[in-house]
């Protein structure tokens, strides 16, 4: 398939060069065919070979198309052997300067997943920041090793040295304004059935790790762009002061993405590059009856997924706690089996992946009981019983989270989810159980008071990540 041509100039190198070396050539012959030409005539303007002049200039044409073409050839092949040898020089040193751009980009992870269209590219189209033409292989090659001139005749980046992320850039795909495109994502969905607080534990996660977890860990924060700061400033700030959550909006424009994703770059000084945090949220009818307007692709390239589970959609616990409820609580129930949720999400990973059945995923999971300030919940699986635990079987608080796992389980188990918790534990290779209440209270009672949002990203973020562990390490977690 021929390439796209690109709206820069071509190196010297790889086209003006070998032009060049073409036209010496011919001049160089051109110079030796007029010599002969000019004894050429000599002879014919005089008496031929009748006079010792006419037998001399014959004489000196044979001897011109003789040595001259000789010369002319020794010369030619000479010129272009010495420039072939140095030119593949250059085209060695051009392509040392592309893998070495490419292995820094795959040994670094680094990647650009389109929070719209949720496609993925190593690479994606670029802009000239002066005539804004579209660069869509702004790689080291024939347009130049560390910079390649524009048709306009500026100068810009095309390798990671030279600071080609600084560049406007946008998806080739659905032609969506990315930021952030050479970082290393940590793409994060969080999926589960409608109403079981995926939003809330958004809204109480990003402001908990940008507020607090970032300042105390040295971590630096940029928004991904001036549309993220509005919605963080205006959307996610507002409902955790109020203690309120948007119910996630069914798209129904089908040019709107349906599954929407906050992001935010994350840097530090113990790693390079920055981390670019995308996190999806999608509404949970979309989810189910499988009906997003796009492709949802991050599953395929996604560090991690949290699952949410909204503990008064199991039959038997809400049968515990129904006299505890608040009316505002029992208005927000999402009461979709969790085994046809599970089974809706594994469809989607099999029709996106294409993995079979039988085939187990290493991508975290991390499962997430919601609304964990609901007090009855709290008598089965809250922090009195862990402690209570650990006390019983003398362990140390670095065990915490393993016996919170456990604990959970064993409550899935006892009531009606085992097959739930077998599904997981067959279908993902690392799965990991927590309990929050990313509000910490009934919606609209205050503002938020999370407990437990944290814990599930950081183990995602350990897992997918060994730079961002060294930089965010506040819980122990095993093997498990």
């Amino acid at each position: 398939m021929k390439r796209e041509k690109q709206p820069a100039k071509v190196s010297y190198f790889f086209g003006p060069g070998w032009k060049n070396l073409g036209e010496f050539i011919k001049i160089f012959w051109n110079l030796n065919r007029d010599d002969v030409r000019k004894r050429q005539k000599k002879f014919e303007s005089g008496m031929g070979v009748m006079s010792i002049r006419g037998v001399a200039n014959l004489i000196s044409c044979f001897m011109l198309i003789l040595f001259g073409t000789a010369f002319f050839v020794i010369i030619s092949g000479a010129v272009s052997v010495i420039l072939g040898i140095a030119y593949i020089i250059v085209y060695i040193l051009f392509f040392i300067v592309w893998l070495t751009d490419r292995i820094y980009l795959l040994r670094k992870r680094i990647f650009v997943a389109c929070p719209n269209c949720k496609e993925k590219y190593l690479i994606p189209t670029y802009r000239c920041p002066n005539c804004n033409r579209k660069h869509t292989r702004l790689t080291p090659g024939k347009y130049g090793a560390f910079y390649r001139t524009c048709e306009c005749g500026e100068k810009i980046p095309c390798h990671f040295l030279t600071k080609r992320g600084s560049l406007a850039a946008e998806c080739p795909n659905c032609g969506y304004s990315l930021s952030g495109t050479e970082t290393v994502p940590i793409c994060v969905p969080v999926i589960g059935g409608r109403s079981a607080g995926k939003t809330a534990y958004i809204t109480a996660f990003v402001y908990e790790f940008i507020e607090k977890v970032a300042p105390r860990n040295g971590l630096r924060i940029r928004h991904y762009n001036q549309k993220m700061t509005t919605f963080y400033n205006q959307e996610i700030k507002e409902d955790y002061l109020h203690g309120t959550t948007r119910m996630t909006k069914t798209e129904n424009d089908i040019s709107q993405a349906s599954t929407k994703a906050f992001n935010f770059m994350v840097g530090s000084d113990k790693f390079s590059p920055e981390r670019l945090v995308q996190i999806y949220d999608v509404a949970g009818e979309s989810f189910i009856d499988n009906t997003e307007n796009e492709e949802q692709l991050q599953y395929k390239y996604c560090q991690g997924i949290v699952f949410m589970i909204d503990p008064l959609a199991i039959p038997m616990a809400r049968n515990h706690m129904d006299e505890k409820i608040s009316e505002v609580d029992k208005n927000s129930v999402g009461t979709m089996d969790m085994d046809i949720i599970l089974d809706a999400f594994m469809n989607k990973l099999r029709q996106i992946t294409g993995k079979s059945v039988d085939k187990v995923i290493s991508t975290p999971i991390a499962i997430v009981i919601s609304k964990g300030d609901i007090k009855t919940l709290s008598s089965f699986i809250g922090e009195e019983v862990i402690s209570d635990y650990m006390i019983k079987h003398e362990l140390s608080m670095d065990s915490y989270m393993d016996v919170q796992d456990k604990i959970i389980r064993q409550f899935l188990n006892d009531n009606g989810m085992a097959g739930f918790v077998n599904n997981i534990d067959l279908k993902f290779k690392n799965n990991r159980y927590f309990i929050c209440s990313a509000i910490g209270h009934t919606r609209e009672a205050g503002h938020y008071n999370p407990k437990g949002v944290l814990e599930p990203m950081e183990w995602i973020f350990q897992k997918a990540d060994p730079a961002m562990k060294n930089a965010w390490n506040e819980h122990k977690f095993g093997n498990n």
